[in-house]
């Protein structure tokens, strides 16, 4: 009797013991799914994310270039780190996560990179950029952007690759005036370290290099990244008459056809 009852007792013992350690085990299991996973970014993505999220000026103000441009449309472009610095000192969602896409070394010599960035807002919203960085005195600053939201979409990537054919077609029929009115949107942008370029008359005139009989060009993208049902950026390579990086921002307008609204290269 007593030899029954130590047995009972023995594996009453034992059962409580691995009731114990399956309850461990449960709640290792959550806090280990609790943990956040870190953000695979670059050190100068994080301190424009960090710099926005903290609302100071003066921060802001040290990840641009002096002479910055950021595009928020045609009628609304800001053209230096005081206007920029202030545009996201008055915003009230914070960054929770920033990432690259896409980035490329675009002249080394100037310590320019083109990156395409997708970063999300406390609100849920994502958005895309299109950054060019710029290396001045060993540290990364943006020269350039442009953002739009980003919404899952479905496009027709073969579209915007005729679109691109026939933009080196008219490229190298050495017609500029043509190419500017077939492959641009009205109120398209320039930008090439120089004032911003907008509209056709003004990037007719500054293409007008491509009149020569001898110039020809080849687009060949590296990236196309769609952010919406109307909007795709574009960073590609570029050979023949200029051999250096390029970037595209198309958008598709009310015809149904794609356009540049942003062109730039270096």
């Amino acid at each position: 009797m007593k030899l029954k009852t130590i047995l009972l007792l023995a594996i009453f013992i034992s059962m409580i013991g691995c009731k114990q350690q399956e309850q461990k085990k449960e709640n290792t299991s959550k806090s280990t799914l609790e943990i956040p996973q870190p953000e695979k970014t670059s050190s100068h993505l994080t301190n424009w994310k960090n710099a926005i999220n903290s609302y100071n000026r003066n921060a802001l103000r040290n990840t641009y270039e002096t002479n910055a441009v950021k595009i928020i449309s045609a009628d609304n472009i800001l053209t230096s780190t005081s206007e920029i610095a202030n545009y996201y000192g008055i915003q009230k969602d914070k960054i929770t996560s920033v990432e690259s896409l896409f980035s490329v070394e675009a002249n080394k010599k100037r310590g320019i990179t083109y990156e395409i960035v997708r970063y999300t807002l406390d609100n849920q919203t994502a958005h895309i950029q299109i950054v060019i960085w710029k290396t001045k005195d060993e540290k990364v600053i943006r020269e350039f952007e442009f953002t739009e939201t980003y919404t899952a979409a479905e496009v027709n990537s073969s579209e915007i690759a005729k679109r691109r054919k026939l933009w080196m077609e008219l490229c190298n029929a050495h017609n500029a005036e043509n190419l500017v009115k077939q492959l641009y949107s009205k109120n398209t942008m320039y930008f090439n370290h120089k004032p911003l370029i907008q509209g056709t008359e003004a990037l007719t005139k500054e293409y007008n290099y491509m009149n020569n009989e001898n110039y020809s060009l080849q687009l060949d993208p590296l990236k196309l990244a769609i952010v919406n049902a109307n909007f795709a950026f574009e960073i590609g390579q570029c050979s023949g008459g200029y051999g250096g990086k390029y970037i595209l921002v198309w958008k598709k307008e009310a015809d149904g056809n794609w356009y540049v609204y942003i062109d730039s290269n270096i």
